[in-house]
């Protein structure tokens, strides 16, 4: 992730900053401007920091199966609301507004949502249009095809169809989508991919993954023959980031089986597949990436996850999860750490959940959830779990925001089982 999505979640930090950087350029501004200024969201007492179960506070009763959840702009305030997709059912997409930083309340999504018959297999919230509202882009199978929707947002939380803007076709296998600024021009393009993707023939195809880019007021244009490489099949998930240091955004790519793989940007969108002199050789079973600046040297590096590793690039018995470490340029090297889990994972989240500056590593595994802390130095960790976090850990995924508005990060923790999703607010008492 990001360097400032250590205070604020993702979605909402269109260009990547480093962690050190961010925190200098605050320093300064605190020196220039005095008593007064701008100040970074350090915590006062980051020993004191817990995430507090608040569910039946905050969240109405929960009676459908959540498959994915991303904190929103629903409507005109700045506080973030929820929007969560469910199995496949009456309800697909439910809409939960954030009632003045106390609760969530859950609202009408307009008839489009209401009338839908047709499978969601996921969907990704961004402002498309650049109106200060989230708008969907939703993944659908309609009579078997797959194609995405664009809906946009009154900025009331209704969300509709514009005629002549979808839906466009994708190919059948795609079933993920992230928004993203590829091409540095401010407007949020979609990435679409999915690990078995096939094409017209049923066969499996080099274009692996899809790019929508944005030409703005959310008008979307095919350019995928012309900005990406071909691609091996069996992509799992894709971590954003300026790998090489050229302030643009790179992509890595996660394999489900195989060698990940990383994409370098020249500047306007269009990708090289730079793995062969950047990554080391590794096979594994990765499942998600995320990234921060681990080593404070200016650069980003990666944690992947992985459900398991094949024996000959294991640094020891058990490793399921290992850090690349950014050398220079986008080049990494594997670096291996005994503190992280030596389990099955799934998803690996960075932050700063304690205030201290430091990015911590949430990492959802077989056996729940592992909350590693952040030290001083450089690689430091503390594992954090049993103090920090509420009893009940098992979880698909989670989602991040400052519902509070602290300057602190909350999270959704989603439970594929009916009533046991969780709002865990950040606190410092």
């Amino acid at each position: 992730m990001k360097a400032c999505k250590l205070i604020y979640h993702k979605t909402h930090c269109p260009n990547p900053f480093l962690i050190k950087a961010l925190v200098r350029a605050l320093l300064v501004l605190v020196l220039l401007n005095g008593c007064g200024g701008p100040k970074p969201h350090v915590a006062d007492n980051p020993a004191s920091q817990r995430f507090r179960d608040v569910t039946g506070e905050w969240l109405s009763s929960q009676s459908s199966s959540p498959r994915q959840a991303k904190f929103l702009r629903a409507d005109q305030d700045e506080l973030q609301d929820l929007i969560i997709l469910n199995e496949a059912g009456k309800l697909q997409l439910q809409l939960f507004i954030n009632q003045g930083k106390t609760s969530f309340l859950q609202e009408d999504m307009g008839n489009w949502i209401e009338n839908l018959k047709d499978p969601i297999l996921s969907f990704t919230a961004a402002d498309l249009n650049r109106d200060g509202g989230d708008d969907l882009a939703l993944i659908m199978q309609v009579s078997g095809k797959v194609s995405t929707q664009i809906l946009f947002n009154n900025k009331k939380g209704y969300f509709y169809a514009k005629d002549g803007e979808g839906p466009y076709p994708l190919k059948t296998g795609i079933d993920k989508v992230i928004a993203v600024d590829l091409d540095q021009d401010g407007d949020r393009d979609l990435f679409y991919f999915g690990k078995n993707v096939l094409g017209a023939n049923e066969k499996l195809d080099d274009h692996q993954a899809r790019l929508l880019i944005n030409k703005g007021a959310g008008k979307l244009e095919d350019l995928t023959a012309l900005l990406m490489p071909g691609l091996p099949a069996g992509i799992q998930d894709a971590s954003f980031a300026d790998y090489d240091g050229d302030g643009v955004v790179d992509i890595f790519m996660v394999y489900g089986k195989g060698q990940n793989r990383l994409l370098i940007n020249n500047g306007v969108g269009k990708f090289t597949d730079r793995t062969a002199s950047h990554m080391p050789r590794i096979i594994d079973d990765s499942e998600h990436a995320d990234w921060a600046d681990f080593d404070e040297d200016g650069d980003n590096d990666l944690l992947v996850v992985n459900r398991s590793i094949n024996k000959h690039y294991r640094a020891y018995p058990g490793e399921t999860t290992y850090f690349l470490e950014n050398t220079g340029g986008g080049n990494f090297k594997k670096r291996s750490h005994k503190m992280l889990p030596r389990l099955p994972s799934y998803k690996a989240y960075l932050l700063d959940a304690n205030g201290n500056t430091k990015p911590d590593v949430l990492i959802l595994t077989s056996k729940g959830v592992y909350y590693l802390q952040g030290r001083g130095g450089r690689w430091g960790f503390s594992d954090e779990t049993e103090r920090r976090l509420p009893r009940f850990r098992f979880f698909r995924e989670l989602a991040f925001a400052d519902v509070d508005q602290d300057g602190f990060l909350d999270l959704f923790a989603l439970s594929p089982t009916p009533g046991r999703s969780r709002i865990w607010l950040n606190r410092f008492d």
